[in-house]
């Protein structure tokens, strides 16, 4: 083979490498559900998913009827699950303060402290998410 020919060829094989290589992306799961504070549907809060282990993070408001979808697929895993204050549109003017439903035990507002976990598996997964006060 003449130089031009070699180089091509090794040329070919190392984009083939790459693109083999980011082809690889770990499955994913979509997850809606309900949240519930004593077995009756709660919205009061935004629910949030942590994998400690690779730290992917999601979370999205919870709608009425204690509803909830993050918008977008995550990573198959084991997640915490907590609460978050909701998000609070920005207006002119003073910000407004972030208020916490006291409630709701504090344990669950924060990732270190919540004893709630869910398993994101491959493709559809609709979770309740139990809140219960002691």
């Amino acid at each position: 083979m003449n130089l031009p020919t070699t180089m091509l060829c090794t040329g070919l094989a190392f984009l083939t490498t790459i693109s083999i290589g980011c082809s690889d992306s770990p499955p994913e799961g979509t997850v809606e559900g309900i949240v519930t504070l004593n077995g009756k549907p709660y919205d009061d809060a935004a629910v949030m998913f942590l994998d400690a282990t690779t730290g992917q993070a999601a979370g999205t408001d919870i709608q009425d009827g204690g509803q909830f979808a993050l918008k977008e697929p995550v990573p198959t895993g084991t997640y915490s699950v907590y609460l978050a204050p909701r998000t609070v549109p920005m207006e002119e003017g003073s910000p407004e303060a972030v208020k916490i439903d006291e409630s709701v035990p504090e344990k669950y507002w924060n990732e270190a402290s919540t004893d709630i976990q869910a398993i994101v598996n491959e493709g559809e997964n609709s979770v309740t998410i139990e809140l219960k006060k002691s």
